[in-house]
């Protein structure tokens, strides 16, 4: 209670005081250095993102960071106080202290600055949803400034749910003297009054029949609610003589109030299904997580060595279990028919407790115009208790030295070649709402990387990125028993292409596109239990933003954005495939001022087109995509 009340009277106190965001100038395609993911704002562009690095998930695999440092976050609880992220793959991630197989996604705090400035962004869109968000931040002092932000937000989805968020969050940036910095911040997310979802299965080798995105078939008694948040701190010191040490440590927490799935399973081709709910009580996921970080610069010449010793832990605690399943009769997808409201009760919950430490001393050396090497070793302990009622308490346990090396080659001025190697110990998520052993996480497991490539710079501001990958893992998916556990391994090959910066004068491109090679191996593939290909993956993703903005348009600016993903298989058993599509957004900005203040009018139609597809999840279930939406937005500095 005491931790809410803190937050609210210092966002309160923040808003009511001009300060400096600057969100009028938010544009993810003036910010992408690559197309790889990128975050600014409200706004992302990129192949990957938190959720997909290369067909895993690095939020899955605890490869989070918070200005650099170890950061393992179980909400999404950070709006206020972060202003974007960049996804770390390939040469991005070379000179990257401790790499990990799964990409890592970097996220930066809102530091306040030195001048007084208030953002306020007004969101209409999409499906009739409303957002205001204000982001302000003031000087203290010479010594230290101050950051908050509140938001509100009426959110609508494609299926017509409903819900309300609103978030808060404010941080302090002491800088005692010019060798130290402080920076401590909280932040809350609650989210209440939403209807559940739709979860699609069939009951063979086939897709569902097409269905109208407009309406929502769930029942609207089925909750769905929580409240989130996070606070630390992050903390950097210049010792002098070239040393530097930087240290964060952060609690995360996420209470999953009441929650729920509407469920269609043995779905028919003609859309004849068998309706369920889901309802799972409350359970809670906490972490407290950090890492502290010494680092010594030497100089030799024109060379420079750098040498890091790095110790990173977190204790993770969740509840999972206890839920139950309502029958609710025959139906049909995409035709509402709503329930009288049952009773129900729940079972007994279970728990598990996860502890980590890790040290590890890491080596860059950088060569002006000739290369870069990075080597980095590190001996991990690892620990997981899982509590189920009336059976023995499972542990287990790892300790494994873990690895990573990078090399890259400045070929000339414009082009260079890199190559790494890295192996992990990284998570792999919870068992879906379609598992039996729904909530379910599975140990940590090893993992590795391999890849390659190159950079090359075609004209000043206009960079090419390419490479190929391979990463392993042991896999885990449903059954055919529909439990949730390690079923093989997997490993995606892939090749990875970014182009990026401005081809023509006020013509930008953010352009990317992957290639990926997906295969399953063990007993279960060889048995003929599942395919040899991962259901979900996508062989092939492009995506191409472009934004004109030619000086005489005096702020006016058009962009677009066209995706095109290839068909995937859509069963275990590689029988059938989702097809592919592409989808079309077009949009605009106007960058002007209301007296001294800028701002930004942005108007967006997404999916212009209207195309419907299914997406497949990695778990065999089935969503559509968006239908064509439209989202105006208004940011203006104060």
């Amino acid at each position: 209670m005491y931790q809410r009340s803190f937050l609210a009277g210092l966002a309160c106190v923040a808003i009511a005081t001009p300060a400096l965001a600057q969100r009028a100038g938010e544009n993810a395609i003036n910010a992408a250095q690559d197309a790889f993911g990128t975050q600014v704002g409200n706004e992302s562009i990129g192949l990957y993102n938190a959720m997909d690095v290369r067909g895993f998930s690095p939020t899955e695999a605890g490869n989070l960071r918070l200005e650099g440092l170890y950061f393992d976050r179980q909400g999404d609880t950070t709006n206020r106080i972060v202003t974007g992220s960049t996804v770390r793959v390939g040469l991005s991630a070379q000179s990257y202290p401790f790499m990990a197989p799964t990409g890592v996604v970097d996220y930066r705090l809102r530091m306040p600055g030195e001048r007084p400035i208030t953002s306020v962004v007004t969101t209409f869109g999409p499906f009739d949803a409303f957002g205001i968000e204000a982001d302000t931040q003031m000087p203290l002092g010479d010594k230290l400034a101050m950051g908050a932000g509140v938001a509100a937000i009426k959110e609508k989805s494609p299926s017509d749910t409903r819900s309300f968020v609103w978030n808060m969050g404010a941080l302090l940036r002491w800088r005692p003297n010019d060798r130290i910095e402080i920076v401590p911040f909280g932040a809350v997310n609650f989210r209440f009054d939403r209807e559940s979802g739709h979860t699609i299965t069939t009951t063979g080798p086939f897709l569902p029949p097409e269905v109208d995105r407009d309406i929502y078939y769930g029942q609207y008694w089925i909750p769905f609610s929580s409240e989130q948040s996070a606070w630390g701190f992050t903390a950097r010191a210049d010792l002098g003589d070239d040393w530097t040490f930087r240290t964060g440590w952060f609690r995360s927490l996420n209470w999953r109030v009441d929650q729920g799935e509407a469920l269609f399973r043995n779905t028919q081709p003609d859309g004849r299904t068998d309706r369920f709910a889901v309802i799972i009580p409350g359970n809670i996921l906490g972490s407290w997580s950090g890492e502290a970080r010494l680092s010594k610069i030497i100089y030799e010449g024109p060379r420079r060595h750098t040498v890091h010793g790095s110790f990173r832990g977190r204790f993770k605690t969740r509840t999972f279990g206890g839920s139950t399943t309502l029958p609710l009769g025959p139906g049909v997808i995409g035709v509402a028919d709503f329930e009288t409201k049952p009773t129900w009760t729940f079972g007994p919950q279970s728990a598990a407790r996860v502890r980590q430490g890790t040290g590890g001393i890491a080596y860059e050396g950088l060569w002006p115009r000739v290369g870069e090497i990075s080597l980095g070793v590190q001996k991990t302990f690892y620990r997981r208790a899982s509590e189920t009622p009336n059976t023995p308490v499972v542990v287990s346990k790892d300790s494994p030295w873990l690895f990573n090396g990078t090399v890259a080659a400045y070929l000339s001025e414009d082009f260079a070649v890199y190559g790494s190697w890295t192996r992990g110990l990284e998570e792999s998520g919870e068992a879906p709402q379609t598992a039996i052993n729904r909530g379910e996480s599975v140990p940590a497991t090893r993992t590795e990387q391999i890849d390659a490539g190159f950079r090359y710079a075609i004209a000043p501001g206009l960079r090419l990125v390419g490479g190929v990958f391979e990463v392993k893992k042991p896999f885990f998916n449903v059954n055919t028993n529909n439990f949730f556990l390690q079923v093989g391994d997997v490993r995606h090959r892939g090749a990875e292409l970014s182009i990026t910066g401005q081809v023509l004068p006020g013509l930008t491109v953010v352009a990317g596109t992957v290639l990926l090679k997906a295969r399953t191996e063990g007993q279960n593939v060889t048995a003929g239990l599942i395919g040899a290909v991962p259901l979900g993956r996508f062989p092939h993703i492009m995506r191409l933003n472009l934004q004109y903005s030619p000086k005489t348009w005096n702020g006016f600016s058009l962009d677009t954005q066209i995706e095109n993903v290839s068909s995937r298989f859509a069963d275990l058993l590689n029988r059938v495939r989702a097809p592919s599509y592409t989808t079309i957004n077009i949009g605009g900005r106007y960058a002007f001022r209301v007296g001294d203040n800028p701002a930004t009018l942005r108007v967006q139609v997404q999916n212009i087109t209207d195309v419907f597809a299914w997406s497949v999840s990695q778990t065999a279930s089935f969503a559509p995509i968006d239908q064509r939406r439209f989202v105006v937005s208004l940011s203006t500095d104060f």
